[in-house]
């Protein structure tokens, strides 16, 4: 059953017919109304593949059981198109079949797309006492002990084939006999609790349903359901009400037990609603901590310093309302902002928030007189709590950067350290892509091949050395074109780092997607958009020049002495550079190994309007004439990328910057290029 899926449908066709199956086979799928490009695609790609196509979205059950009425084989397996088989998966479980014939059902060792094992491969059916366990966490707790570990049987080694109450329904091979027998999906389970269902017909047929670790597949959880519009939530735990009323009769304690059931799965749903804004709630929290913290710090050093009074309590709740004062502007800042709606792990949206905030919350204790308090607290509190915020959004960063965590949102400023497999064509298309598109917030440290077949200066080394050599460069993500490697190959690769904190993305041929868990980015598509450069709006450009000015004349008087000793040494130089209008510009800069000091006559461009401190790249005047839109700059996005770029790159930057600008924006770049993350 498809739906929506069309790039992880293809990819899972392809491991289809490269597998190594013996004997005559049939694929069926089944699309449930998809509204993308998955139809078409089956039809033009595989056109062996018998395509059904469902006027509507009946439901998981309805459709599979369309795909088992229409297919003629002696075994049947029913297959998520968000997998990924291996070589060799139906000859290994189609033999363990054949050769034990009281074998019902049959399911391999399925791998998240980081290598580790997905739980739902093995389960025991939820009886009560077995989900009360899941419910309250024991089972995560515990999860070796044969009494708290039943719900996943997390207490069995993986590695071996077990007889277990269920397998996932991502994969199940089946032979038919025991469909005829058992009959076909329970089609009032629209999504989810089906295979539950289905395995617990086979186990009371007297059949077993076997758990085969010798061969292993992948699945992106979760796909199709990320693209349907229900409530999944609300389905899943409906479809355990479904499966507990069905066989209620079967459990013994199920009358007494039912009302706690029902009043775990009710918190449960709840929860995993929740689960959906954790990281928002958990930033809002340490923001919260961290102006709390910095208001007593602020009121314990400043009255014994200044007032030389002795803190006591009562010297906090004095000040109660300027600690809700500021604690209300730093809301309706972060609110306008978007802080904790978009880039909440953003040091530099964060120090935007902090600097409205305290501007805010100042006018108002001028204004407002129950709100004089002594300013020098509320600074004191601004620049902790500037700092704090910041802080620990960077020490996140920095944490992910060296693998120490995973990331499932990245902050545009999070630049991913990629790694691209492969030195064909398709490889050096992929690498050019993560360069030079502005919207890929990626830093190509180079390619990993057996052979340096392109001749880059970008070559790290061999496959055979991956292991170290993404450890020493930092590397946060793996970027593999489809077809430079064999399922089976790749699934060693994930098992060979399941340990470590690498995302593994695949990049569909000759497409500009990368297909990860979770999430397909398009990074250099064709996007309907409204046309929209608030660059050139008049109140950005007013913005954009008077920060340009506040910020180059702060930095001219700060290096004054600096200044005056590269020119009296005479230790300078002239450039001539591409300005906007087709126009030359002379720039001067020290002759200094320190790039900050290099640049440091350039403030004298920004402050007479010149250049400006985020730009446009400089090109020298020996290179052909870019004909820049904007200003040239000392940092910029192309500078982040790299120092030297083509024309036709150079354009594209400069369009993103265009129709994205902000003050923000401005800050965020020019942090990034300080301090190289």
């Amino acid at each position: 059953m498809s739906y929506n899926v069309s790039n992880y449908l293809r990819q899972c066709l392809q491991s289809l017919y490269q597998s190594n199956t013996s004997g005559t086979f049939e694929i069926i799928v089944i699309d449930n109304h998809s509204h993308d490009n998955s139809c078409l695609m089956v039809k033009d790609e595989f056109p062996d593949v018998k395509l059904i196509q469902n006027k509507e979205n009946a439901g998981f059950s309805k459709a599979v059981n369309i795909g088992l009425e229409k297919s003629r084989g002696k075994y049947i397996c029913v297959l998520n198109p968000d997998t990924l088989i291996s070589n060799d998966t139906f000859t290994v479980l189609l033999e363990y079949l054949i050769n034990n014939p009281n074998v019902g059902c049959i399911g391999p060792k399925i791998l998240n797309p980081e290598g580790d094992m997905q739980l739902a491969s093995k389960r025991s059916f939820p009886r009560p006492l077995i989900s009360f366990y899941k419910l309250i966490g024991l089972n995560h707790l515990f999860p070796k002990s044969r009494h708290f570990g039943k719900y996943n049987l997390t207490y069995l080694n993986e590695n071996h084939i077990h007889s277990v109450d269920a397998i996932s329904g991502s994969f199940m091979l089946f032979p038919r006999s025991v469909l005829n027998e058992v009959g076909m999906l329970d089609e009032s389970f629209f999504m989810f609790g089906e295979d539950l269902d289905f395995c617990y017909r086979i186990k009371q047929s007297g059949y077993d349903v076997i758990y085969n670790p010798n061969t292993k597949i992948i699945h992106y959880k979760g796909e199709s359901v990320k693209n349907a519009p229900y409530d999944m939530i609300d389905i899943f735990y409906q479809a355990l009400y479904k499966f507990y009323n069905k066989h209620s009769g079967e459990f013994s304690t199920w009358n007494v037990a039912k009302y706690f059931i029902h009043i775990g799965i009710y918190l449960r749903q709840k929860l995993a609603y929740l689960r959906q804004y954790v990281s928002r709630i958990t930033s809002f929290a340490l923001d919260s901590f961290a102006i709390l913290f910095s208001f007593i710090s602020a009121i314990y050093f400043w009255y014994p310093y200044y007032y030389h009074e002795v803190v006591t309590a009562s010297s906090f709740f004095s000040h109660w309302l300027l600690i809700l004062n500021f604690f209300f502007c730093w809301l309706i800042s972060s609110y306008w902002l978007q802080l904790y709606k978009k880039d909440f792990l953003s040091y530099g949206r964060v120090l935007i928030v902090a600097v409205a905030s305290v501007l805010l919350s100042s006018t108002l204790t001028y204004f407002i007189a129950v709100f004089a308090y002594s300013r020098a607290v509320l600074l004191i509190t601004f620049l902790l709590t500037t700092f704090i915020t910041a802080g620990w959004r960077i020490v996140v960063y920095l944490l992910y950067r060296y693998g120490k965590i995973s990331l499932k949102n990245h902050a545009p400023l999070f630049s991913r350290r990629a790694v691209v497999l492969g030195t064909n064509s398709e490889s050096m298309r992929i690498g050019h892509l993560l360069q030079y598109t502005p919207e890929a917030h990626f830093i190509l440290t180079g390619y990993i091949d057996n052979e340096n077949h392109s001749d880059t200066e970008l070559f790290l080394g061999r496959m055979e050395h991956i292991n170290g050599l993404i450890k020493s460069n930092k590397i946060n993500e793996v970027i593999i074109p489809e077809k430079y490697i064999q399922i089976r190959d790749l699934i060693h690769l994930l098992n060979k780092f399941s340990d470590v904190n690498v995302n593994f993305k695949m990049v569909p041929i000759g497409e500009e997607r990368l297909i990860g868990k979770g999430v397909v980015e398009n990074f250099s598509g064709v996007t309907l958009m409204d046309i929209d450069l608030p660059l050139f709006d008049k109140m950005h450009m007013f913005n954009k020049r008077l920060f340009d000015i506040l910020l180059s004349s702060l930095l001219i008087f700060l290096t004054l002495p600096i200044q005056f000793y590269y020119i009296l040494s005479q230790k300078f130089e002239k450039i001539s550079i591409w300005s906007i209008n087709n126009t030359r510009l002379e720039i001067f800069q020290f002759q200094s190994k320190i790039q900050i000091i290099q640049e440091l006559p350039q403030l004298y461009k920004i402050f007479n309007g010149s250049l400006s401190f985020v730009g446009s790249q400089m090109v020298p005047v020996t290179q052909d004439n870019p004909k820049l839109i904007l200003k040239p700059g000392l940092t910029g996005l192309p500078h982040l990328k790299y120092s030297n770029i083509g024309i036709n790159s150079i354009r594209k930057f400069e369009n993103f910057y265009a129709m994205n600008y902000s003050v923000i924006f401005d800050i965020e770049i020019l942090l990034k290029s300080i301090f190289k993350i």
